[in-house]
């Protein structure tokens, strides 16, 4: 009997229940300074490379509002993160370490060589959403990374374009607007001929260039978008929907500022246009964020009206 329980205690004091990891022994708040300092340089050193952008882009100032944006989202899903998560095999981390590695190098010698671009923020920030993504799936695990894997990818709205993606969207939108605007014109009983991205009424012409092709606007709704969806739906196919509108409200506000200034330059000439084209634009932005924002009101009554019907019948 004794020799048993000799054997007993033996086996219960090298089981892995009895040996108490070091992880316990930690507190959460060194647990999780852990995994966030290293996030915090990456992001400190991400957010100085594109501050040059920022800086030199009239389309992309409102970045420092975006890493605002995201880190709210973030703390707003701290609370209801996993508790219970175990970290990845280093294999996974470190593939992904060593993809952001070669996209930061080759980045840093394209800047250092030639001149800092898009593409060469670009591929900064791919490698710095690299090294985020491997320190939370070393330091926590997959499920931490799908909590916070939204707020991430967030920050990308900030993240100049590179060209061969940017002139594209750029270029149809600048398209679509000029097309919209003459069939409307006509329908109107305004003669107006398309010539490329340039509207021309009699002896007036209205170009339609970045600004007015809606980007800024699109961007800026989108961003809000998101944010709003992501914020206060909880369904999926809700948050698409809400994207999609706000895109559709975007190119709506700039078909009618465009429509306007057609119409004004046709009335008024040409010094007309450019005394309201500014106005015009704050309108759009206007008219933009007032309409997301009754969208989201109505998105938010249309779930919380399919969140009781499906209670509804749950209950019968």
């Amino acid at each position: 009997m004794r020799k048993n329980a000799a054997q007993i205690g033996i086996a219960a004091m090298s089981s892995p229940q009895s040996k108490a990891p070091q992880d316990q022994h930690r507190s959460p708040f060194m647990s999780a300074l852990q995994i966030t300092l290293p996030l915090l340089v990456v992001g400190a050193w991400c957010v100085w490379d594109l501050s040059y952008q920022w800086s030199a882009l009239v389309d992309y100032r409102f970045g420092w509002l975006v890493w605002m944006l995201g880190a709210f989202l973030a703390w707003e899903r701290w609370p209801n993160r996993p508790r219970e998560d175990s970290p990845t095999s280093l294999v996974v981390p470190l593939l992904m370490g060593v993809v952001g590695l070669v996209f930061l190098t080759v980045s840093e010698l394209y800047r250092m060589g030639v001149a800092r671009t898009n593409m060469t923020s670009f591929l900064s920030s791919v490698s710095g959403c690299l090294f985020a993504m491997s320190f939370i799936l070393a330091g926590r695990g997959p499920r931490t990374l799908r909590h916070f894997l939204f707020p991430l990818l967030f920050l990308f709205l900030s993240v100049p374009l590179p060209k061969i993606i940017w002139n594209p969207i750029v270029l149809s939108l600048q398209s679509m607007i000029a097309v919209l605007n003459v069939e409307i014109l006509a329908v109107l009983g305004v003669p107006a001929e398309r010539q490329g991205n340039i509207i021309r009424l009699g002896s007036q012409w209205v170009g339609v260039d970045e600004a007015c092709s809606g980007i800024r606007s699109l961007q800026s709704s989108i961003m809000a978008a998101l944010f709003l969806g992501d914020l206060l739906l909880r369904r999926r196919s809700l948050k698409l929907f809400f994207l999609g509108a706000g895109i559709l409200l975007a190119i709506l506000g700039n078909v009618l500022r465009s429509l306007y200034l057609s119409w004004v330059a046709h009335e008024g000439g040409t010094d007309r246009l450019t005394l309201l084209h500014d106005t015009a634009g704050w309108s759009v932005l206007v008219f933009t964020f007032l309409g997301l924002c009754v969208l989201a009101k109505l998105t938010l009554v249309l779930e919380r009206s399919m969140d009781s019907l499906r209670q509804l019948k749950a209950s019968t």
